[in-house]
């Protein structure tokens, strides 16, 4: 006889389904943890101190393999950041291990192993002990590659806190790479250190720039030789925030005046009067203002960099009445090569791939970045507008995806996409760009109504229906059409509770 199957059965059965699939099965070491499992064994020093200083470096996403430019102004290497700093991890990490500089700069695990035996070496200078993570503090100190006391020490809280936290952290392709928790550290690696950092705030031209010493020699000229700012050049680091800071503030020939974090964080290495070495064209140096962004010229930079770099050029551009177009706010690619033709030029005004692939511009190294610079939401926020060549004629969606652009005649119109939707790429076509059935408060700055654009024709644009989803397991239009598994076993319960079961018959005597 079958058992009778109630509903509170079902649904304690459907409870404990959804339990044991909410339970993640162990997971195998991946080829990133892996490597720095090695790496600690084979050098001796703690595997999770490595991962940490990974973490704070932002290098678990570096990739395995990559082609690296032999004239960046940042040469990282590798997870930990190898850099020239105050001491230059990459030239003994290269000694130590053989490996050339470049070669540890393209393999980001030989670069990891390498780093090891620095932080091994260290250690040993140091007097740190195997099995005691705080031992380390002087190691990581010297590791940093900072030359002033407060940003050192603020480093060593960074990876030291890390420690103490643990926690799972995602790196190249996705893997994770998991770090215990270590509550026995002393609260004194932990605790925050901001008071130096605020006291070093006090000199910057921009309020609320953090200032890194920064001695001029060999790095940069005091004064402009009369001449006055005209120019604001925007960089990328091609590293981390703190592989690039202890890079700009230790290795010779090369400054900027300011840099920007991934997270908005704002940091001012030489005064605005002076002349920084950044733009490799000299003429150029005594007339801009430099700005590093920390980032890769092939990937996607993030809004909190945006808006605090539009923010500062806002200021720069008012504070020496620079016009605020693309003729004056430029990238590194535009800046003229004075190997090629004259370094007094007007910056590039073609295509971003067209200025690199010409010769004739970034500079006299040839640099390519800002490379995927989003021009065309930029500039309204600083106060002007992209030009044609930064865009093309076909509709495309901004990287996140809350409006579309595209030269329309002469001028690049933007539209902010603020319905649900958004911007919807569509491969080589035009992307569709949802509007709400009014302008919307969150718009993005510097964004337009649809075809309010001097008359001009906005990126394709469909309107989006008023009605809203209810939330419940109704399938939305636009999904995939799957029912969430929440959905499906609400429904399966609720359809076995208004079951109908066929009555028994009762067997005659």
């Amino acid at each position: 006889m079958m058992r009778r199957l109630s509903l509170a059965g079902v649904a304690a059965a459907l409870g404990a389904a959804a339990a044991a699939c909410a339970t993640e099965a162990p997971v195998a070491e991946g080829e990133l943890a892996s490597s720095f499992t090695t790496s600690a064994r084979e050098s001796g020093v703690p595997r999770d101190l490595l991962v940490a200083i990974a973490h704070v470096e932002d290098g678990l996403g570096t990739p395995r393999l990559r082609e690296p430019n032999p004239d960046a102004h940042v040469v990282a290497a590798g997870p930990l950041m190898l850099r020239r700093g105050k001491l230059d991890t990459l030239a003994r990490a290269s000694a130590l291990s053989g490996a050339g500089e470049l070669e540890l700069r393209a393999d980001a695990d030989r670069a990891l192993a390498a780093g090891a035996l620095v932080l091994a070496e260290l250690a040993g200078r140091t007097g740190a002990r195997p099995g005691d993570l705080a031992s380390y503090r002087d190691a990581v100190a010297d590791m940093s590659g900072y030359a002033d006391a407060p940003h050192r020490d603020d480093y060593v809280h960074r990876v030291y806190a890390t420690l103490a936290r643990g926690g799972s952290f995602e790196g190249r392709d996705g893997q994770i790479v998991t770090v215990a928790a270590h509550p026995e550290l002393p609260p004194s690696l932990t605790i925050a250190v901001e008071h130096g950092l605020r006291v070093l705030a006090g000199a910057p031209d921009y309020p609320g720039a953090e200032w890194i010493p920064t001695s001029c020699t060999d790095k940069c000229t005091v004064g402009r030789g009369g001449n006055k700012v005209e120019y604001v050049v925007i960089h990328d680091t091609e590293g981390g925030w703190d592989a690039s800071v202890a890079t700009l503030q230790n290795d010779p020939g090369k400054s900027v005046q300011y840099i920007v974090g991934k997270d908005g964080r704002l940091a001012q290495f030489v005064p605005e009067a002076d002349t920084a070495w950044h733009a490799g064209n000299f003429w150029y140096n005594q007339r801009s203002v430099g700005i590093e962004h920390v980032g890769y010229a092939t990937q996607a930079y993030p809004e909190a960099l945006y808006a605090k770099s539009a923010a500062l050029v806002a200021h720069l551009t008012k504070k020496y009445g620079i016009a605020p177009d693309r003729a004056h706010v430029v990238g590194h690619d535009q800046i003229p090569n004075g190997n090629k033709i004259a370094q007094s030029s007007p910056p590039c005004a073609l295509s971003p791939k067209e200025c690199r692939t010409s010769g004739k511009y970034g500079g006299a190294g040839v640099h390519s970045d800002p490379g995927v610079w989003e021009w065309a939401t930029y500039m309204p926020r600083v106060g002007g507008r992209a030009k044609c060549t930064d865009v093309t004629t076909v509709a495309t969606c901004s990287v996140d995806q809350k409006s579309a652009f595209r030269c329309v005649g002469d001028e690049v119109v933007v539209t902010a996409c603020d319905g649900p939707g958004a911007c919807e790429p569509r491969g080589a076509g035009d992307a569709v760009c949802h509007v709400s059935a009014s302008p919307s408060p969150s718009s993005p700055p510097g964004s337009v109504p649809p075809g309010s654009a001097h008359g001009a024709a906005p990126p394709a644009v469909e309107a989006s229906p008023s009605e809203e989803s209810d939330g419940g397991c109704a399938i939305a239009p636009g999904t995939s059409g799957r029912v969430p598994v929440a959905c499906a076993a609400a429904i399966l319960v609720v359809g076995l509770a208004g079951a109908r079961r066929r009555p028994r018959r009762r067997r005659r005597a």
